[in-house]
Order: C-alpha cells, then structure tokens, then sequence
C-alpha cells in the first residue's frame, strides 16, 4: 500500500504531503482544490507521460515521489520489483526539469522511464470517467482470461509457450541456416567449378608463363642486337681469316727487333680476340628459342585472363576458389537434406503446438463461461443485466499465446447487441460496469493501489449504496484511494484526507489533511444537508458510517 505521497512545484500545489494511513481512503476537497492534481500526482508515479504544463514555476523542478510497503505475496507475484526494495519499501520519484526533461528514480537510484514503467506496472491503477484503465485495454482481455481460468488452464498454457518457444526457435535456426547458406545455388555452383576446369590450370602457371614470356621478349631483342652485330662484323667469305693470319704474321716479323715484347703481346692479345670472338657466337648458336612459343603462351595468358578477373589474379587465388566451390558444393547437398530435415521436425513442431492451442482454446471456453456468469452477479448485484458480459473469441493464426484473440464485449440494456467494452458504457453506467468486472478481474491480480476518481457519476439512491458496499469489498484485496460526491461512498471509507486551497502571501496554494472521525462525520453531514450541518445530518452521517462499519 502507498503510505506517503510527496508534491511539490505543482499547479496550486506548493509543497505538500499526504499521508495515507488504511486500506480504504477518501479523497476529500472542494472542487479545483487540487484532487485531480493528487490523481495526476499518481499517474506519474505509475509512469504516466510528464506533463510539463502542469509546472507551477517553470524556473524550478516539479518533484512528486512516493513510499509504498509493499506484501509479500505482491513481491513474490511480481519480482520485477525486488532489486530496487528497502525491506518491504519501494521509494519511487518523478523529477520535472525547467528544460522539460525528466528523471526517474527507484530508491534513489536513477533509471531509465522504461525501466521504471516495468518496475511500478502493478503498483496502480486509475480508474475515472473515459479513463485509460487496463479494463479497457483489449490486449489484456486474455490475460485476465488465463489468470481467471485456473491452474488447469495455467499448466496448459505453460506448455503450450514451452511448444511455442521451441517451434520459433527452430524457425530461427532454420531462417539462419538458409541465410548463411544462401550462395549455395547447386546449379551456380557446378557453373563456377566447370568453367575454372576447363582450363586444366595448374598450380603457378600463370606465374611461370609470365616469367618464361618475359625471357622470350628478353631474346628477341637479344636477337636483334646480334643481328646488327653480325652485320657490322662480316666481310667477304675469308678475308677477316685473312686479315687476321697476316696481322699475326706480321707481329712475328718483329720477334728480333726491339718490339718483339710488344708484338708478342699483340700476338697473344689477337689469339684471345678470336677466341672470344668464337665463344660469343658459340653461345648465341646455343640458346634455345623457339619463335612460335611466344604465340603459344601468349595465346594461353589470353584464356586464362578471363578467369583472373572473375576469380582472382594468381593461380593459387583461382584454384583456391575452384576448391572452396567443391567444399561449398558438398555443403550444398549436405545443406538440401539439413533443410529438409528441419522443415519436416518445424512441421510436427507446429501440429503439436496446434493440438495444445486447441485444448487450451476449449479450457479457455470453458473459463469463460465462468467468468460471464460472475460477473454477471457483480453486474446485477449494481442494477444491471446479469447476462450483460461476454467473451467473445476470434480464431487467430498460432501466435505466443495460442489461436485465440479475446475481446470482453458487454450490452447494458435490453433488447442492445453486446458491444466493445471500450464503447459500450457511459456515465452510471460505465462506473458500476467497472466496478463489476474489478471486482472479478483485481482479485486474480490484485494491484496495489486502485484509485477511483469520480467514476461514481451518475449514481444515486440504492445503486449508490450498492456501489459503496462494491469499492469497500474490493479493498480487501488492494488499497483503495476514492474521490466521490457521493455520501455512502465517502462513508464507506476508512481514513480520509481533505485537500484545501487556501491564498497566503497572494499565492495560492493547496495542502493535505488527514481527518479524524469528529471531521470526516461533518464532511458527510455536508454531503447530506448542505453547508448548514444539523445535529440531524451529523446523526445520519454516524449512522450511514456505521453501516458499512459493522
């Protein structure tokens, strides 16, 4: 239960304090003493969107925070909760800043407004006229069937999402598999591997027709140099012979002279030339060239050029391809049975899910009946039809919670087609409508605190009796927060606060007070006769008090 709400900077709000002290309090105060503020206070508590309109000084933060003692049975329903206790405390804090941002606080601890909305889910509930309360809220129809239904519905369901959650995990593996498998096409593949066979390549060839094409293009200008060469060196067939045999004979005519040690040298210098000469000639007549292997290699550098540009520019670059292709090609085959295997097992996968989701859509059907029937007699026990609430159930592709797709419909007055629930009430009638099914539904899961605000308009008379007696009940299982106009209601209450607005300084401003019985029997006198409270209203408010305090 919520035992202190703090407001501060807010509209006519200064700086106050509400202490709450029972299960089943009233909210007291004229109107625009500020109790709205008090319900806009708790929305954002509950994590309600800021509203930064509501800033009374836009200079200075708006803060509104609260303390809830929390039971041991809410914690264990909901864990969500329990990193963030001190004991059994939750301290929760909203902070609105002058540059219309806001923070969040769990005990003090900042986090995220997402984080914050999952940890204070449950702690309230807001109930007014055309509220946005969970009742109305068509996704959690089925919830509130499944939680109403019991544990044979809750054992099947449990089994069902254990079904569910391992069908869509298969698909996963099965959607990862194809998409890490999605080159392997057996008809691209066998393509790829046969136009890369074709050429026979093998291992460094490109690299060595490259270098021995290089050596060829090296002797064709070898060849044309010695061409030019022999050209400038031959003379008449004999006449270099000749002309050599006579030079030597010549420098042996000088052996006796003075010369003879300079034309010895020539001698032996004219031997080592034609020697060298001969040797020059020896080697180029040795060297193997073969014009037409230029062609040869150049025309197969010319085939192979396609396959360096698709698959890569060296030999070990396409062979290596070429094998990761015939690795890839075993994989596709071993890919087409893996496939086929998975798609046969997400089949059974999902007729056994369809099986579970069909028994449970019938215990569903059958708690369905129940919850109709009980809150009909919450309905007629408010003065309306007793055969006025339906589940109505739709056929829905298998999804996360089963093959069906719940809306509560209701018809609020003879001879009327049942209605959307969020549609079909207004006024007197959407309060005790929603009174009914709160009854019902908040026991399954009780919230902490509900507050109901004013949804008791249009009530009066016997039905406002019965409305009283219905809030009180429901205080059994959460703590209550009531703003009403009506005397059995207020009455019915346990602890009251009354918010007043008051001018000091000429600043308006609204405080909290806690009332004790003497007070709260004079707030309902005023509810009876009017401002002038007579001895006979104050006796009739005793008596009313004590009526639903027996």
């Amino acid at each position: 239960m919520i035992k202190e709400l703090h407001i501060s900077n807010l509209a006519v709000i200064l700086d106050t304090e509400l202490d709450f002290s029972s299960s089943y309090v009233s909210l007291l105060g004229e109107t625009g003493a500020g109790k709205s503020l008090v319900v806009d206070s708790l929305g954002l508590m509950k994590g309600d969107r800021s509203d930064f309109d509501l800033v009374r000084d836009r200079n200075n933060k708006a803060v509104v925070s609260a303390v809830f003692e929390l039971s041991d049975p809410f914690i264990q329903e909901h864990p969500e909760v329990k990193d963030y206790l001190d004991g059994h405390e939750l301290y929760v804090k909203r902070v609105l800043l002058p540059d219309r941002t806001n923070r969040s606080y769990l005990n003090g601890e900042p986090v995220s407004l997402n984080e914050y909305r999952l940890v204070t889910k449950h702690l309230i509930d807001i109930h007014s006229q055309g509220s946005n309360s969970d009742l109305l809220d068509r996704s959690k129809h089925l919830f509130y069937l499944d939680s109403y239904s019991g544990e044979k519905d809750e054992k099947v369901l449990e089994k069902y999402v254990t079904q569910y959650s391992g069908l869509q995990e298969k698909k996963n593996e099965l959607g990862q598999l194809i998409a890490e498998n999605k080159e392997l096409d057996l008809e691209y593949l066998t393509f790829q591997i046969k136009e890369i066979e074709k050429y026979h390549l093998k291992d460094n060839e490109i690299e060595d027709l490259n270098e021995e094409f290089n050596s060829l293009r090296g002797y064709e200008k070898l060849r044309e140099s010695y061409d030019e060469f022999d050209k400038l060196m031959s003379l008449p067939e004999g006449q270099l012979d000749d002309l050599l045999a006579s030079t030597e004979k010549g420098l042996r005519s000088l052996e006796d002279t003075d010369l003879k040690d300079e034309s010895h040298e020539c001698v032996i210098a004219l031997r080592n030339y034609l020697s060298s000469l001969e040797a020059l000639r020896d080697k180029y007549r040795s060297l193997d060239y073969d014009p037409n292997r230029l062609d040869e290699i150049n025309s197969r550098l010319f085939d192979l050029k396609g396959l360096q540009r698709k698959y890569g520019n060296s030999s070990k670059a396409i062979l290596d391809k070429l094998n990761s292709y015939k690795e890839m090609l075993k994989k596709s085959n071993d890919f087409s049975d893996l496939k086929k295997d998975m798609e046969t097992e997400i089949a059974k996968k999902e007729k056994d899910c369809l099986e579970t989701a069909s028994l449970l859509s019938n215990i569903r059907k059958e708690g369905a009946l129940k919850l109709e029937k009980d809150i009909g007699k919450e309905m007629s026990s408010l003065g309306l039809p007793q055969n006025g609430f339906k589940v109505d159930f739709t056929a829905s592709p298998l999804g996360p919670k089963g093959i069906d797709d719940v809306v509560f419909r209701v018809a609020l007055n003879a001879g009327l087609d049942y209605e959307d629930l969020t549609k079909a009430a207004s006024g007197g009638e959407n309060s005790r409508l929603m009174l009914s099914l709160k009854t019902v539904l908040n026991s399954l899961d009780p919230y902490d605190l509900l507050v109901f605000d004013e949804i008791d308009t249009g009530v009066s008379g016997r039905i406002a009796s019965l409305v009283a007696k219905k809030i009180r009940s429901i205080s059994d299982k959460s703590q209550v927060l009531v703003i009403s106009h009506l005397p059995q209601v207020v009455a019915s209450a346990n602890s009251y606060l009354k918010i007043e607005k008051k001018v000091v300084d000429d600043n308006t401003i609204t405080t909290a007070l806690s009332l004790d019985a003497k007070d709260a029997y004079k707030e309902v006198a005023k509810m009876l006769a009017g401002e002038k409270v007579t001895e006979t209203a104050l006796k009739q408010a005793l008596e009313l008090i004590d009526e639903y305090h027996k």
